[in-house]
């Protein structure tokens, strides 16, 4: 059984370490970063995968190596958690790009001032945008989103070894280049929702021009808002399989990511 009291001075170092990159991952990461998730039990998951990767991380050579490290430690525990918080951060895109198409449908139906707390994201959002979350999570737990993200961060320990001082630049190339095509596929899952939007933004300043006489804006606004619901729900499977296509992914640039730098 894994006791933190038979490790030595460099050992415990060394789980130090894993347990600053893996903190910062669990704070950061789509799902274990929702406000809805305790600190507490954050804290306790970053503890006990700590504890369950120790045996396979900490072997000789990087036990070795942290031992003639010592004197960069500061700068070993920056790595750590920028590494751990990168990787968190390419996990929670996929949240991103969802919430963007959320707020574009609302704004086209005239919802966006209809707010209430988000937990998933931690902010503000609409009604539109709470569901498109909710069901995004739902598929995300489905198809197991969540292993892969276990096994991406246990496979970087791997590949990006504790200890190491240096990260490649042209794994940051790749998120930025990553996050364009999220955002692409955000306006996708809201392209069915904005098109007829505008088709009935056309018609309504077509008909105000035709029957000046009719105060069209008040007249139309709640058949705006139910046409646009009508829509949502007709794209529904659109949508789905849009979410499930993103949330592969994600997974994709997530391990493409940990094999560059």
């Amino acid at each position: 059984m894994f006791s933190i009291s038979q490790l030595n001075e460099v050992q415990i170092l060394v789980f130090a370490l894993i347990l600053l990159r893996m903190t910062a991952f669990v704070f950061s990461a789509a799902v274990l970063s929702s406000p809805s998730f305790p600190v507490p039990a954050k804290i306790l998951f970053s503890v006990v995968f700590t504890m369950l990767m120790f045996k396979s991380v900490a072997t000789n050579s990087i036990i070795a190596q942290i031992n003639e490290q010592q004197d960069q430690i500061l700068l070993l525990a920056i790595m750590e958690v920028s590494i751990g918080l990168i990787l968190g951060f390419l996990t929670r895109i996929f949240f991103f790009a969802i919430s963007m198409a959320g707020e574009l449908v609302s704004l086209s139906m005239g919802l966006g001032q209809a707010q209430m707390f988000n937990p998933m994201m931690g902010n503000m959002g609409n009604a539109v945008e709470q569901f498109l979350v909710f069901l995004a999570t739902l598929l995300y737990f489905t198809i197991n989103g969540h292993h892969n993200l276990i096994y991406g961060l246990t496979e970087s320990f791997q590949i990006v070894q504790v200890g190491r001082l240096s990260i490649n630049t042209e794994g940051f190339a790749s998120v930025v280049y990553s996050t364009q095509k999220f955002f692409v596929i955000g306006i996708q899952i809201a392209a069915p929702v904005l098109i007829s939007m505008i088709v009935v933004q056309v018609g309504v300043g077509l008909l105000s021009r035709a029957v000046p006489q009719i105060n069209v804006l008040t007249t139309t606004a709640s058949i705006t808002v139910a046409l646009g619901f009508v829509i949502l729900f007709i794209s529904l499977p659109l949508i789905v399989f849009q979410l499930t296509g993103i949330i592969d992914l994600t997974n994709i640039e997530f391990f493409n990511f940990v094999k560059r730098i």
